[in-house]
């Protein structure tokens, strides 16, 4: 690394020089007085993010959010140094240098970083209108120097003000951070903003309410009332009381209001599924006969030495339903060569000879009944067709239904079952194949809805099928049907789905293949009682010898959308100003109207500079502590070259650094208004060969990284804006041939429903593609009232959304026709980009966020399986629109907490 030339040597001297930087952490942590050069040389070659704080004065973060011209290269300790000091600018949100000059005229009179030592140093006045050091000493029992002692113990067991208690705060409001220190500060930079009471004895609410010039100032009320509102003889309100749950023997009133928060939010969002599930069916044409034997006089099968299917039905009784079944085949399987397999399991009624009696059957008779597994094992030994229908006697086959079956299975060795579309007789939907999750418990999928929705009208693998209608491959399954382990019977159809799967076989839901199954009435005799017992006995003995496979299959995958912004470039240099990212939007950003948050302030990772190969792997380390399998990153080509892509691939670069990730083609405009459009462009999107060639090159490069997140081996990529593509088919197939020519299994391509393809209704397959993704909150956003005049500041005219209501709607809208990757947003402001205009949800929490992740996390499971199981999540660090993952000071850690108990829950 080269050495810092002599200029930046000198000036760092002159910087660390000053009475604010304490020589005794500056030795400490360098290892040299300031007077050596080759220490001060030390500092400067350590990445910015290593650099140690020599000032005790000093809250980095909070010093650039309020500084936003401050470049992100540029080392913030020096500039306070060298710059903010004599500019009077706060170096920490305690410290506020224009207040104490308003206590000591005398002040200005002296250097300004000398004066601003003293000051601290001696604790005579008050670091700001927060903090009382008098008030502070007074519930000491031993007294303290100053402010430095308070920050170094956090304030613990301190209140700063006798208008602000940190342990009360925290206490009253959810959000809040715990600790006395963390506490004061959320308040000192965001309750007081907001309104909220900081004790008993100041409601601020209420004060903002009293004073409509303070509120129209959009000044925080207690910081006002300290600094001139008392002084002006303004009143006082105090908060109203609130009795601590804890004394009625609850839980801790954060606790009680998340999980209330939580539990509605659930509740709302299932509402709203049921609503949208409600639909009046139409019975289907239904086999029904009364008696016998005149019903079946005309039914018979032609034998056939080589059929193309085995038909094998069990039966125990039950002869009308039996009946049924067997009057169902010559129109679910017109055409076809059968042998038609009766396994007469004991039954005691005498009119099951006319069942047997039917021509061309091959029947098998127990005298007692073996069970239902046993009797399918033993039927199964008389099938000769290559393919079996296992078929329950309270099934009828609808029209061409066996004839799609087979076709499925003979279009696709690797398909080694093929399931029916189950109905009730009602004409809704009973199973559009199942799910297991990772005990073993099984759900059936589109229990109850319209069967004509296009989400169960499109074929799919799936992890298992019930028994009622499931075409197997012989070849596949060997010799044995059925585990004996699990008789008399269920989780048997499921253990051998799972058996296929282990082998390298699929099962594939076929949606043109229907099915009438009366659900349950083939073991009513068995009673409930018994069956519950044996649900439970074969459900644990499926997840002991499968538990491996059943978690694996279960788990789903969250992927964040991630912006690689946040580094100056010279295109915006160019267009913003020097050293321009948007963390300057950012900090910039004042709340529009009465309880909006703004400006969201990064927490843990801080302002950071994304060419420091260390604050990615720190992002890789955070996201994966909470289950994130990976990032989507944004591939940017504009004017002939990639943009943003130089801090990236330094990243990648680095070997320690093993987070997954994969590729989303933003193919729009850079625009002054951040809105893709075709207006105030900056740098437009073209689509010539060049720079087609150009993103293919870096997309199939980056797809060769072992870290590149994958569907079947095959790379993830997607475009952003698919539509806006000269001709999106013949990019797909360009795509898939350079994959290919790079010695990759092609790719999995992939396009974002945002924009105009929100509500275009496009089938991935019609331009190429395999898959679409959601991209909450585009399309669905639920609009709430309009403010009332005096919560609206007189700057701000955007449009605000019910984050609820609309997570309600992404979880209950109508299925796709085709793969769709569900998606959810932690929350979304774009007030940062547009401070006048901008688009903000209100309503949502971390808890509220858990329960739609939880809901879209049942939609994948559902309608994917294994790799393309995917969750993906809008976004990680879309800081400018509010929708981001990455802890800011107000929820911490609670974003990623919610996100990693919806995961771990399912």
């Amino acid at each position: 690394m080269m050495s810092p030339d002599r200029t930046a040597l000198f000036e760092a001297q002159a910087a660390f020089a000053s009475p604010l930087v304490d020589a005794d952490l500056y030795e400490a942590r360098l290892g040299g007085p300031p007077s050596d050069l080759d220490t001060l040389a030390r500092y400067l070659r350590l990445p910015l993010a290593e650099r140690p704080l020599l000032t005790p004065w000093l809250h980095l973060g909070f010093y650039r959010a309020t500084r936003p011209g401050l470049a992100a290269t540029a080392d913030a300790q020096l500039d306070w140094l060298h710059h903010g000091v004599a500019e009077a600018q706060s170096p920490h949100p305690l410290i506020d240098p224009g207040f104490m000059r308003a206590q000591r005229p005398a002040f200005r009179a002296r250097e300004p970083a000398e004066a601003l030592a003293a000051a601290l140093s001696e604790g005579e006045l008050d670091p700001c209108a927060y903090v009382s050091l008098r008030f502070c000493r007074a519930g000491r029992d031993a007294p303290t120097p100053g402010l430095r002692a308070l920050l170094e113990d956090g304030f613990a067991g301190t209140a700063p003000h006798p208008l602000i208690d940190p342990a009360w705060y925290a206490e009253r409001y959810d959000d809040v951070p715990r600790q006395t220190l963390a506490a004061l500060l959320h308040f000192v930079l965001i309750g007081d903003a907001e309104g909220r009471s900081p004790s008993p004895r100041f409601d601020g609410a209420a004060y903002l309410r009293r004073n409509p010039d303070v509120a129209s100032l959009r000044a925080p009320a207690l910081w006002h009332f300290l600094t001139c509102g008392g002084g002006e003889q303004r009143h006082r309100p105090s908060a109203p009381p609130s009795a601590p749950l804890a004394e009625l023997g609850q839980p801790s009133l954060e606790a009680a209001t998340l999980a209330a928060r939580y539990k509605a939010a659930q509740a709302a969002i299932t509402a709203a599924i049921e609503r949208a599930a409600a639909f009046t069916p139409q019975p289907p044409s239904c086999l029904q006969i009364n008696r016998l034997p005149g019903a079946l006089r005309s039914l018979a099968f032609e034998p056939s030495p080589q059929p193309q299917v085995s038909v094998l039905i069990p039966c125990h009784d039950q002869t009308l339903r039996t009946a049924e079944c067997l009057l169902s085949l010559p129109q679910g399987a017109a055409g076809l060569r059968l042998q038609v397999v009766l396994v007469d399991d004991g039954s005691a009624d005498s009119r099951m000879q006319h069942v047997r009696a039917v021509a061309g059957l091959t029947v098998l008779r127990h005298e007692r009944p073996l069970g239902y597994l046993l009797a399918c094992n033993a039927g199964y030994k008389l099938c000769l067709a290559p393919t079996v229908l296992l078929l329950n006697n309270d099934a009828q086959l609808m029209m061409g239904a066996l004839r799609r079956l087979l076709a499925c299975l003979e279009a696709d060795p690797t398909v080694a079952a093929a399931a029916g579309k189950l109905l009730f007789a009602s004409g809704a939907l009973q199973e559009a194949g199942c799910t297991l999750s990772a005990d073993g418990t099984s759900r059936m999928v589109g229990f109850g809805q319209d069967p004509s929705l296009p989400c169960w009208s499109y074929d799919r693998d799936v992890a298992y099928a019930s028994a009622a209608c499931l075409l197997v491959r012989r070849a596949a399954i060997g010799d044995r049907l059925f585990d004996p382990d699990f008789a008399p019977g269920y989780c048997e159809d499921a253990a051998l789905c799972l058996r296929l799967a282990a082998a390298g076989g699929r099962v594939r839901y076929v949606a043109g293949a229907s099915c009438i199954h009366h659900l349950g009435q083939s073991v009513a005799a068995n009673g409930e009682t018994a069956k519950r017992q044996l649900v439970l006995r074969n459900t644990q003995q499926l997840q002991e010898r499968f538990a491996d496979t059943l978690e694996a299959g279960h788990a789903v995958r969250a992927i964040a959308f991630y912006l690689p912004q946040f580094h100056p470039t010279p295109e915006n240099d160019a267009f913003w100003g020097r050293g321009f990212t948007e963390w300057r939007n950012v900090a910039a950003a004042r709340p529009g109207f009465a309880g909006h948050y703004q400006p969201h302030v990064p927490d843990e990772l801080g302002f950071y500079d994304l060419r420091l190969p260390s604050v990615f792997a720190e992002q890789g380390k955070l996201a994966r502590r909470y289950g994130l399998a990976g990032f989507c990153v944004y591939l940017y080509h504009l004017g002939g070259r990639r943009l943003l892509g130089d801090a990236f691939e330094a990243m990648l670069r680095d070997p320690a650094i093993d987070f997954p990730f994969c590729l989303c083609w933003a193919n729009e405009n850079w625009t002054r208004r951040w809105d893709g459009g075709a207006g105030d462009v900056l740098l437009g999107q073209d689509y010539a060969p060049a720079t087609i060639q150009a993103v293919l090159d870096d997309a199939v490069r980056l797809g060769q990284d072992p870290r590149h997140l994958r569907v079947r081996r095959r790379p993830i990529f997607l475009v952003y804006r698919p539509l806006l593509l000269p001709d999106a088919a013949a990019f797909a197939a360009s795509a898939r041939a350079a994959y290919r020519r790079a010695g990759l299994d092609g790719v999995h391509l992939v396009y974002v429903e945002s924009m105009e393809t929100v509500d275009a209704g496009l089938d991935p397959a019609t331009i190429g593609f395999d898959a679409a993704v959601e991209f909450p909150p585009h399309g669905l956003g639920v609009p709430v009232p309009d403010l009332p005049e005096d919560r609206r500041s007189a700057r701000w005219d955007g449009q605000r959304y019910d984050y609820p209501a609309t997570a309600g709607a992404f979880a209950s809208r109508p299925g796709a026709g085709w793969t769709r990757y569900p998606a959810v947003f932690p929350s979304w402001d774009s007030t940062p980009r547009h401070p006048r205009d901008g688009t903000v949800f209100e309503g949502g929490s971390p808890e509220v966020f858990q329960a739609f992740v939880e809901a879209q996390l049942t939609l994948a499971r559902d309608m994917l399986l294994g790799e393309e199981r995917l969750l993906f999540v809008n976004a990680w660090n879309e800081w400018a629109e509010g929708a981001h993952l990455e802890p800011d000071l107000r929820y911490g850690h609670r974003w990623l907490e919610a996100l990693g108990r919806a995961l771990q829950a399912g």
